[in-house]
């Protein structure tokens, strides 16, 4: 048997796609991934040499599954994963498998990640029939990479605690790239994708009737000077060769067109490439709300901080550099990061050196990541589950032969 993945996945692309497509029909929401990661276990467990774990005490969250192969190797291990949660989003695209479930939608392509990730399964387990894997590897399905719970705490948190990497020498995913085609790969070292941090703050005064506001104090008026010193922040107190960006996303306030209200909330957030940045950016989005006081009036101000930056490790993404000239030569790489959105697999590129990819899957007429008519090119789905096998193969294979 030669380990040629990129052949063995192009035989199975059909059943890569059904289960897209099946998983794309039936889209949860974070934390509530029941049926999905049920699909998943039963997937794993027609597999001869995959030992599968499920629930909050195998992996740390109730709907983690976590699958591993040749799981009593001494061998050192890597990790893939993907993610399985869908967004709260009614799909308006015009396909044959169309969101059953209205309001929710896979807009971001976990669907096609856990579809992948299920193709590796299936090469993973032929190799060791064949008795030619390598060492362990564990395949990740995490959910809740969307959104966090009140503890503010994702899916890879939880499963991190749990121990999921515990062994894991290097760990890999990708996502899919509905800006560019097929044939494409967006791999840059160090940070690619940013922290994520939100901010609410709440402008208060004693409102009042709208015919005598000077009876009173205006947080309505106060929130026009607190919104120019938000939205300058990136360009007056954060150096200019800073990636980082400021929006304001909600504003609430008022119920009645002759009522000053005595508070309005302000709410948004803030991105970053780096820890020194994302402190600044804190100290500054505070700040911002410091001018009320000057109008009498008082600011409480809250800042969350979400996910770290996606830090690409060098030696992690040089596996993925190797995978792609021996075996995808005629793909185009471009150097550059995937932009100010934020990824929670930047959790376990903390952990452990990792290494994220964006594949080229863009199709006509399709919407961009969390857009109601995002969809994919199908044909990236074995193209990705090869490269992945075969760079945890490699991978594998370089770091017990140096054992």
């Amino acid at each position: 048997m030669q380990l040629d993945f990129r052949a063995q996945a192009a035989e199975i692309q059909a059943d890569i796609i059904q289960l897209r497509r099946t998983l794309h029909q039936y889209p949860e929401l974070s934390f509530q991934e029941k049926k999905t990661s049920q699909f998943v276990k039963q997937e794993l467990e027609k597999l001869n040499y995959a030992t599968v774990y499920s629930g909050k005490n195998e992996t740390g969250v109730e709907t983690g599954i976590v699958a591993v192969f040749n799981a009593d190797s001494p061998s050192k291990a890597v990790a893939l994963r993907a993610d399985m949660d869908a967004l709260p989003i009614q799909e308006e695209n015009d396909i044959s498998y169309r969101s059953k479930h209205e309001g929710i939608m896979h807009a971001c392509g976990h669907d096609a990640h856990t579809a992948i990730l299920l193709g590796c399964a299936q090469l993973i387990d032929k190799a060791c029939a064949a008795g030619m894997w390598p060492g362990k590897v564990k395949l990740i399905f995490q959910p809740a990479e969307e959104a966090a719970d009140v503890e503010g705490k994702s899916g890879s948190s939880y499963m991190i605690e749990a121990g999921v990497l515990k062994d894991v020498e290097k760990a890999f995913a990708l996502h899919m790239d509905p800006e560019y085609p097929l044939g494409t790969i967006r791999l840059h070292e160090g940070a690619s994708m940013a922290n994520v941090d939100t901010f609410t703050g709440i402008v208060r005064g004693t409102g009042g009737h709208g015919a005598y506001p000077e009876t009173g104090t205006d947080p309505v008026y106060m929130l026009s000077y607190v919104l120019p010193a938000l939205y300058g922040i990136t360009s007056r107190a954060v150096s200019p060769l800073a990636k980082a960006v400021v929006s304001v996303c909600t504003v609430k306030g008022g119920e009645s067109t002759n009522v000053i209200p005595s508070a309005v909330e302000v709410s948004g957030t803030f991105r970053s490439y780096d820890d020194e940045t994302r402190d600044q950016l804190t100290k500054e989005v505070k700040q911002a709300f410091e001018v009320v006081k000057s109008f009498g009036g008082r600011a409480d101000i809250t800042v969350e901080h979400g996910e770290p930056a996606l830090v690409n490790d060098e030696e992690a993404l040089g596996e993925f550099h190797r995978v792609i000239g021996d075996s995808f030569s005629e793909y185009e790489i471009k150097n550059e990061p995937y932009g100010l959105g934020g990824e929670d697999f930047g959790y376990m590129a903390r952990e452990v050196p990792a290494a994220f990819a964006f594949v080229g899957a863009a199709v006509e007429n399709g919407g961009s990541l969390h857009m109601p008519t995002f969809n994919i090119n199908e044909n990236i789905l074995p193209e990705a589950c090869a490269l992945l096998t075969e760079t945890a193969y490699n991978t594998l294979v370089n770091l017990n032969s140096s054992t």
